[in-house]
């Protein structure tokens, strides 16, 4: 039977040695690839738009997003002490390298292990490879769960300590990390806004993440394993001079000023820079489990967020998954869902409603800006929309790491959600991704 499970992934992940590590005079290098093929079924609709899912995939074929190319280096400085360093270029981003990984490790015994410098914090269950395509049975792992936590907010410079142990005869392990990160967010390219401001360039939100604890706890062993997460930050948001979401501030930010205008009552200073998140707190969290036992294979998440904040709506997500191996072949299918936990969309009432669209002569209301920029979710890195979907896969093992994978996705948006599209599609789509998967 042909292992997918952690095993090998977790070796290549975290630096141990495998049997795909190159030595060269005390390094251990390892690396990985993707390239994915991706495209959907989906119409125009009536404006001439085509709704485009999870940011990328359209009717024609895209090697735009899945395809990602990657190598992590080692270096032992002592028996206890390691610098790790882990490059990574994505197709999505003009395969530009970047240093995701870069920390000093110290392991005084078998049970205490101590990183400082920029660690990736383990959202997820497949946090730590899931930029390893090698690692899982998908082409990527569901979007509803997934796509949550920006990648860009996974990687965090800070101090964590894991001490492991074995209890009843199986791994036991607890993590707790802390630190900041920073970077962009991006909203959504069709608000509707007459400020006379290009949107169809994507308004850019300067984002830092302060004070976040990461704790999670492992227990299990290569047949059955369980996990659980927890994340809490405090975050801010700033959007940038000269975009869409900063006009609208300042529009709201005068009509709060209390000076007279064309007769709009002062609506208060509670809604003084109502688009700007300063220092909220936002949580993560979520379970799952893996069991590969003989031919048997299963995998399952269930997450939720939520942040105090009216850009960035709660939301929760699940996904389970089963296969069964046949020789070097691993059917799979998959069960995943992803709702809004709360109703963003209503924020103002009739009398703000007004007086916005008649001092900036808005044809639409700010509820409805809202409302577009909470539910338009792929464009907002980190959004979330209703759907559910269901995948059908296959995976073959050619040869050892390498491995191709085949992919039919039926996804299915709630009622006025347009899911994880940029536009609400007409009824359900199909997504098709072949991919090819490497180790080294």
């Amino acid at each position: 039977m042909k292992k997918i499970g952690t095993a090998t992934a977790i070796c290549l992940a975290l630096g141990s040695s495998s049997a795909f590590a190159i030595g060269l005079e005390g390094f251990q290098i390892n690396g990985f690839l993707s390239v994915a093929m991706a495209w959907s079924n989906e119409e125009y609709l009536a404006s001439g738009l085509e709704p485009v899912y999870y940011t990328y995939i359209r009717k024609r074929p895209s090697f735009d997003e899945d395809s990602d190319v990657g190598i992590q280096i080692t270096k032992q400085i002592r028996e206890d002490t390691s610098i790790t360093t882990q490059f990574l270029a994505l197709a999505a981003e003009e395969w530009d390298v970047e240093a995701v990984w870069a920390f000093l490790k110290w392991e005084p015994n078998d049970h205490w292990q101590f990183r400082v410098g920029r660690v990736r914090t383990n959202a997820y269950m497949l946090s730590e490879y899931v930029n390893v395509g090698y690692a899982y049975p998908w082409v990527r792992p569901p979007e509803e769960v997934y796509s949550q936590v920006p990648t860009d907010f996974s990687n965090f410079t800070g101090v964590d300590l894991l001490f492991k142990t074995v209890f009843n005869k199986r791994d036991l392990s607890f993590s707790v990390f802390y630190g900041a990160t920073s970077g962009h967010l991006y909203s959504p390219s069709n608000l509707q806004l007459p400020f006379g401001i290009d949107t169809t360039i994507f308004d850019t939100l300067r984002t830092r993440l302060s004070d976040l604890y990461a704790f999670n706890l492992k227990y299990g062993d290569e047949v059955f394993s369980v996990r659980a997460g927890y994340q809490t930050a405090r975050l801010t948001l700033d959007p940038n001079p000269g975009t869409a979401l900063e006009a609208v501030n300042a529009i709201l930010n005068t009509m709060a000023s209390g000076v007279p205008l064309a007769g709009i009552a002062p609506i208060g200073l509670d809604y003084v820079n109502y688009f700007t998140t300063d220092n909220v707190r936002a949580s993560f969290g979520g379970i799952g489990y893996q069991f590969d036992w003989k031919n048997f294979v299963s995998m399952g998440e269930l997450v939720q967020r939520r942040i105090a904040t009216p850009l960035i709506s709660n939301a929760i997500g699940w996904y389970l998954m089963g296969g069964y191996h046949v020789r070097q072949f691993l059917p799979h299918i998959t069960f995943a869902r992803e709702r809004l936990v709360d109703n963003k969309i209503r924020r103002f009432n009739g009398a703000i409603n007004s007086g916005f669209m008649t001092l900036s002569g808005s044809p639409i209301t700010l509820d409805q800006i809202a409302s577009q920029l909470v539910n338009t979710s792929p464009n907002f890195q980190g959004g979330a929309g209703s759907q559910s979907s269901v995948t059908l896969g296959i995976r073959w093992d050619v040869y050892e790491g390498i491995a191709l994978k085949g992919e039919y996705k039926h996804i299915h948006p709630d009622l006025n959600s347009p899911g994880l599209f940029d536009y609400a599609p007409i009824g359900s789509v199909n997504v098709y991704t072949f991919a090819l998967a490497a180790v080294m």
